[in-house]
């Protein structure tokens, strides 16, 4: 591993604020290494074709559980079954716009295995879609050494999106709860719409009209509201659910009166829940990419094992025990009202200072993009810094 690491000039913090990126440098944070991490251009093709592969079999399973409504199996409130169920029929309205798996594997000479789908709000994005260009332009490095099409792949989403609803308007309005790393994130989504001949509108949830009767508006003037026949949310569908269960009833009414399409569709909820690499290992046992999971612990006597909870987020609520029930690493959290699934631990490719590095790749459409998590712990949670990546040459 310690071989592949290349030195980059050391950016500056202006460049990064030159860029709008100053929340990634800023209150004292070591975010942005200046390092790149090596990758052989086959090793490239493995992280594809995982990603490709990964994908079609949460589609699978996705049909499995609704066809025998194992709701409860992925944590899916009552409230969200209608919405997911409309969706999913109808996905071919209702595009998947983009989604990120985290990999174990690959760099280290050891197979691709999943640790986690982070299909609905997924981030990294700025730093995945602009950091690591940059860095590769400080290295002297052309564009094509590194596999970096996000914002290609998100653009072709937004046509796909266009296209597959004619009786539509592309506006789109995009929404965060506030926080300014959501933001930037949207930021991507925007520029991506927008290359995609979309019109965009930022707005924050609290600000957004939503009428059971007539849509998504945006007020413009005193008795001015601008409708939006697209709306894109950097905000969990779980937490709209178990936290805005009167937002979800009017979502609900709006997209199953085709008043307007929401992205990521309500579906992509069913892909989040960490539930599903349960059902997974269920249908394909014992598959290359899948690591053992299950709901329950005695599954896992003698053996490691990762305790996470089904829609946990930022590495909180995880906890990993080795073969003797001693603890290797734990996360307090916010989300341990969730049920838990068991998880085989797979140790992640590591460096000889104890660095542990997790491969990130974004699906939008097709494998997109690839960028890299590391820390000197197990748990890659918001205490990681990002690293960039490069093709390695022969």
């Amino acid at each position: 591993m310690d071989k592949r690491i290349l030195f980059t000039a050391d950016l500056p913090t202006s460049h990064w604020k030159k860029l709008g990126l100053q929340w990634f440098v800023g209150k004292d944070m070591d975010y942005l290494t200046d390092e790149m991490l090596g990758v052989w251009p086959e090793e490239i093709q493995a992280y594809k074709a995982a990603s490709d592969e990964l994908y079609d079999l949460y589609e699978r399973a996705a049909q499995h559980i609704i066809d025998k409504r194992l709701w409860h199996r992925v944590g899916i409130p009552a409230n969200a079954v209608r919405l997911i169920e409309h969706t999913w029929e109808n996905r071919h309205q209702h595009v998947h716009l983009y989604g990120r798996f985290d990999l174990a594997g690959i760099i280290d000479g050891k197979p691709a295995k999943l640790i986690e789908f982070n299909a609905d709000t997924a981030t990294v994005m700025p730093e995945t879609t602009v950091v690591q260009r940059e860095q590769l332009k400080a290295a002297n490095m052309a564009m094509d050494q590194q596999f970096n099409q996000l914002d290609l792949y998100l653009s072709a989403q937004f046509r796909r999106l266009a296209e597959r609803n004619p009786d539509k308007v592309p506006q789109i309005l995009l929404s965060t709860l506030g926080h300014e790393e959501d933001n930037l994130n949207a930021d991507v989504i925007a520029r991506a719409a927008v290359h995609a001949g979309f019109g965009v509108r930022h707005t924050p949830l609290e600000k957004v009209i939503f009428s059971p009767e007539d849509g998504i508006f945006v007020q413009v003037g005193r008795d001015d509201y601008l409708p939006f026949d697209f709306w894109f949310k950097l905000i969990p569908w779980e937490f709209i659910a178990f936290e805005e269960p009167a937002l979800m009833d009017i979502l609900i009414k709006i997209v199953l009166n085709d008043l307007a399409v929401i992205v990521n569709p309500a579906y992509t909820m069913l892909f989040q829940s960490k539930g599903m690499m349960a059902i997974l290992w269920e249908l394909f046992p014992n598959h290359p990419l899948l690591l053992k999971t299950t709901v329950s612990v005695q599954d896992f006597r003698g053996e490691a094992y990762v305790q996470k909870v089904i829609f946990g987020r930022e590495g909180e609520n995880i906890n990993i025990l080795d073969e003797h029930n001693r603890y290797m690493g734990f996360n307090k959290g916010d989300f341990g009202n969730f049920p838990s699934i068991f998880q085989a631990f797979e140790e992640l490719p590591s460096d000889k200072n104890g660095e542990y590095y997790q491969a990130g790749v974004y699906w939008s459409g097709q494998a997109a993009a690839l960028s890299f998590r590391r820390r000197d712990g197990y748990i890659i949670d918001t205490d990681s810094e990002f690293i960039s990546h490069y093709i390695l040459e022969a």
